[in-house]
């Protein structure tokens, strides 16, 4: 993610595999209970927040049931052009065509009526990226239309190295990542970010609006086999650090060579916690 809040396409296609592979069983099946319940509701009308190259659609579509009409939403209309092409050959969980649309939106001005008539929000790795009240104002417009919400990925701090399944943590690993905590609660572009505080904010604000919750781990478990994702962590959390503290560059650097090559030379898997959510305003064997 660069200064303007945008994500490179390059990154998003080198964590897509480790995404899919992520993510818990759980939520989905209660996001496909709800749907399935409600059956006098279709086509269903899906809405994806931060769609980008449309990653998650493409996880989503085939596992759900159909029918299905996916509302694609981003800011940036080159990703959302790509998204669309790439997600007109998905299928549903029973071999139908998808329809999908693409919405050029900013993010920042999230408003109540782009959840009319939807019944499914879905979104990946981006509630950590947003402001508390952000998260609420998605709650208070999701209460209205009583519409469900599936929120995948979002992080939980819970980084680890490990060596034959054994933690090899040490103290700089845990300095080093509170320092990339707090950097990950700076501002991209809505407000304050949440960080490894997002899965519990979306807990406290679906739970006091009355919502029903399903939610799961969904840690990226990284091999050897994984490395260039792995080592663009690396990288990208060493730069977050030396921009959140500047005065301990040779720290940070000591720290990134030693990781980086350990990871390189395959000595070292990488463990980074995520959690999915779904939330529904009754339970799944309700309908509205």
């Amino acid at each position: 993610m660069n200064a303007a809040g945008t994500f490179s396409e390059s990154w998003l296609a080198r964590r897509e595999q480790a995404d899919h592979d992520a993510r818990a069983a759980v939520p989905l099946q209660a996001a496909t209970d709800w749907l399935a319940a409600r059956r006098g509701h279709a086509p269903w009308q899906l809405l994806d927040l931060g769609s980008g190259s449309g990653a998650n659609v493409r996880y989503l579509a085939p596992r759900l049931p159909g029918p299905q009409h996916w509302h694609l939403v981003d800011h940036d209309d080159a990703l959302l052009s790509q998204a669309v092409g790439r997600c007109h050959p998905l299928r549903d969980q029973a071999g139908a065509p998808i329809h999908a649309t693409t919405h050029q939106r900013d993010l920042h001005a999230l408003k109540a009526s782009w959840l009319a008539g939807i019944d499914l929000i879905t979104a990946s790795a981006l509630c950590d990226l947003v402001s508390a009240t952000w998260v609420e104002a998605l709650a208070d417009a999701c209460a209205v239309h009583r519409t469900a919400i599936l929120i995948t990925l979002s992080v939980d701090g819970n980084i680890r190295f490990q060596a034959d399944d054994v933690v090899v943590n040490d103290a700089e690993d845990a300095w080093l990542f509170e320092t990339l905590a707090a950097h990950q609660r700076r501002d991209k572009g809505l407000g304050p970010a949440l960080g490894t505080t997002a899965p519990q904010a979306l807990i406290q604000a679906f739970t006091t609006r009355g919502f029903h919750i399903a939610d799961a781990e969904s840690p990226w478990h990284l091999t050897p086999a994984q490395r260039p994702l792995a080592l663009s962590l690396i990288d990208g959390w060493a730069a977050a650090a030396r921009e959140q503290a500047p005065h301990d560059r040779q720290r940070i650097e000591r720290w990134w060579q030693r990781r980086r090559e350990a990871l390189d030379r395959g000595h070292l898997d990488l463990y980074v916690g995520h959690r999915d959510l779904f939330a529904a305003p009754e339970p799944a064997h309700a309908s509205r």
